[in-house]
């Protein structure tokens, strides 16, 4: 699972979920696929996805308005 190499360097971050999701996160933890409990699984999940933006350089990418608003979203 992808945590940080010194735990110092980790943060706490509280979630909540709608059921449906926590209950598919305890599914998969309860088959043993990207971790044990529920937070494992998604600290997993989060921490992936953090990792893909990033590389995707997704902060730098501009969300057109839907049509018929003007200007663009900061």
């Amino acid at each position: 699972m992808a945590r940080p190499e010194n735990r110092s360097d980790a943060r706490a971050l509280s979630l909540t979920l709608p059921i449906e999701t926590f209950n598919y996160l305890a599914l998969l933890a309860g088959l043993g696929k990207l971790g044990r409990t529920e937070n494992e699984v998604a600290t997993h999940i989060l921490v992936r996805e953090t990792y893909a933006m990033i590389e995707r350089h997704f902060h730098e990418m501009r969300i057109p308005a839907p049509e018929g608003e003007g200007g663009e979203r900061p």
